[in-house]
């Protein structure tokens, strides 16, 4: 004898927001007139208005998920059986086919609105993942440093983000042996050089009084304070830092990198 063939496995649906969203919609439409439905009003087992509304609620399945997916078949009888009175040779007394239709209807109307919380979930659960991470959004919207863009933020967005910070130092390094004609020194020393509040080769201001030579100062310490406490490190150490920390250290590079940008030769 032969085989009956297999039949092809079950596979989810797996929706589309759009059709979870055109599903939920269906589902509401047909709601009202299946509580609507009143198992006391039917006389007879027969009663056209129950196969009617069966056949709605069928369709409204097989409208969602496919035939063949293994959502169809989890909901399908659950949803489209209204009728489960019990079949009585002779004849099912009446009050009997009721009380089958009562839990059918009660059934159904369970069944759609899990099926609705279900599918409500899942557009929660994807808007969820689809929201920009608020770290690398406020990092976008940075206004990098030319330079500095340059060299920190494809590192950055790749996940390197003790590398970025490495790397956005090593280019305010290089700006500043740039604009200062400096290229026989490096790191602190270069900074304190160029940047010398008694004789800075760069300077900030008019260095006009006291006030001007402690800021002319200040600047200088953080140049250099960056070369040794953030670039340094990582150039000799494996430092692990994360996204929102590197975001802050990286604005901070960009701002002495616009400092150099706007300090004029002594």
């Amino acid at each position: 004898m032969a085989k009956r063939p297999t039949p092809p496995p079950l596979e989810l649906a797996n929706l589309t927001p759009e059709q979870k969203r055109f599903a939920i919609q269906k589902i509401q439409r047909r709601l009202p007139e299946l509580e609507e439905f009143d198992p006391k009003s039917v006389k007879d087992r027969s009663d056209p208005k129950v196969k009617v509304l069966q056949q709605k609620l069928e369709d409204l399945i097989a409208s969602i998920y496919p035939p063949g997916t293994i959502e169809y078949r989890r909901y399908q009888l659950p949803v489209a059986r209204l009728d489960r009175g019990p079949m009585v040779m002779g004849g099912t007394p009446i009050h009997r086919v009721i009380e089958g239709l009562e839990q059918g209807k009660q059934t159904s109307i369970e069944t759609l609105r899990g099926i609705m919380d279900l599918l409500s979930e899942d557009l929660e659960d994807e808007a969820d993942r689809n929201q920009p991470d608020p770290v690398l959004q406020a990092y976008a919207e940075l206004d990098l440093h030319p330079e500095i863009d340059r060299a920190a933020s494809a590192l950055y967005h790749d996940g390197h983000f003790s590398n970025a910070i490495e790397d956005a130092v090593k280019a305010l390094n290089a700006f500043v042996r740039l604009r200062s004609g400096v290229d026989d020194k490096d790191g602190t020393n270069l900074m304190e050089f160029v940047f010398s509040p008694k004789s800075p080769i760069l300077r900030f201001n008019d260095l006009a009084d006291d006030s001007d030579r402690n800021e002319q100062k200040g600047f200088m310490m953080m140049m250099s304070g960056a070369v040794a406490g953030l670039r340094n490190p990582r150039a000799h150490t494996i430092i692990k830092d994360d996204p929102e920390r590197a975001l802050e250290f990286i604005a901070f590079i960009s701002l002495l990198a616009k400092l150099v940008d706007q300090a004029k030769k002594a």
